[in-house]
């Protein structure tokens, strides 16, 4: 009689086999063998395509100044790009470079676009803040963004003794309920104090009045879809590209800003010590949310199995004073 084991079925099956398990699980499971380890990485690559499009989640960001703490609304997010992504192709066992490309996955990172008013194309749109009522002076954006919003800015401004500011930052993947503002799901991605110097402010605001290539990115339209999948150059350089601040020392979630410097309007002279350092204030636009897409593919497992331990109740989030 023939041995019998499990090497001994087909690739198919094993994958049906694998593919129940969830991701903390499989990854153990690459030590086993180098037919195991490449079986993995094909399911791990379907899922990473499937976390960084969030076809049924959305991004939720909170970024603000701890003074600001319940004035600044949240920021929905619109999905731009993985690094990387389109490029991967399926490994065999004779790949050379078969070791490697489980960190190579890990490495990915989804971008995502900051707006201030609607969470998706077709979405529900964020309650206006007070005065910014349509037609005025203060209401954002136009008839041809009415869908994305208007892009993310605030103002910093640090005064002469002062070497750094702060932006507490807080990454949520959420579900968006039947009812506008009622939440299926609510699972925190990341959450950290991020440190704003002024030395930094005054280089990325330098770089991008000298026109230096790279001190300002244009993010790419797409929609949202496989079809939204790009390969960007370099995209191992992402961890340590200086316009990046990382909220946390993992480098899961970070924010890449274009800086501006709003010039002071003075009337009448103002007289200063040569060593003494003036009051200075920044616009800062919010480009993108880098977010590592496997640990975006992790928060995705769970906030599904919070959904499916769900007993039908929402999360509600509002003012009800």
């Amino acid at each position: 009689m023939t041995e019998c084991y499990l090497y001994k079925l087909p690739n198919e099956l094993l994958l049906h086999i694998l593919t129940p398990l969830p991701t903390p699980q499989l990854l153990p499971l690459t030590v086993l063998s180098h037919r195991i380890y490449t079986l993995i990485l094909r399911i791990l690559h379907n899922r990473l395509v499937a976390a960084s499009e969030l076809n049924s989640h959305s991004l939720l960001l909170e970024c603000y100044h701890p003074s600001a703490k319940l004035t600044e609304p949240p920021y929905f997010c619109t999905y731009h790009g993985t690094d990387g992504l389109t490029t991967y192709k399926p490994p065999y066992e004779n790949d050379a470079n078969l070791a490697g490309r489980l960190g190579e996955m890990r490495n990915m990172y989804s971008r995502f676009r900051p707006h201030r008013r609607d969470l998706e194309l077709g979405g529900r749109r964020v309650r206006w803040p007070p005065g910014d009522v349509p037609g005025s002076r203060t209401f954002p954006g136009t008839a041809s963004d009415r869908f994305e919003g208007e892009t993310v800015k605030q103002i910093l401004s640090l005064e002469g003794h002062e070497l750094f500011t702060q932006l507490v930052a807080q990454t949520n993947l959420v579900k968006i309920g039947p009812r506008n503002g009622l939440f299926t799901c609510f699972v925190a991605v990341d959450e950290g104090v991020v440190r704003v110097w002024r030395e930094w402010l005054g280089d990325m605001a330098a770089k991008r009045e000298s026109g230096v290539p790279g001190a300002e990115d244009v993010v790419e339209e797409g929609e949202k879809g496989k079809g939204a999948i790009r390969d960007i150059p370099d995209a191992g350089k992402s961890a340590i590209d200086e316009r990046i601040l990382w909220i946390t020392a993992a480098n899961n979630t970070g924010l890449r800003f274009s800086i501006k410097e709003r010039r002071l309007r003075r009337d009448a002279p103002i007289l200063i010590r040569a060593d003494e350092d003036i009051p200075v204030s920044y616009e800062i636009e919010y480009n993108e949310l880098l977010v590592r897409t496997s640990h975006l593919l992790l928060m995705l497992e769970k906030s599904l199995v919070q959904e499916d331990n769900s007993s039908g109740k929402a999360v509600v989030f509002g003012s009800f004073g």
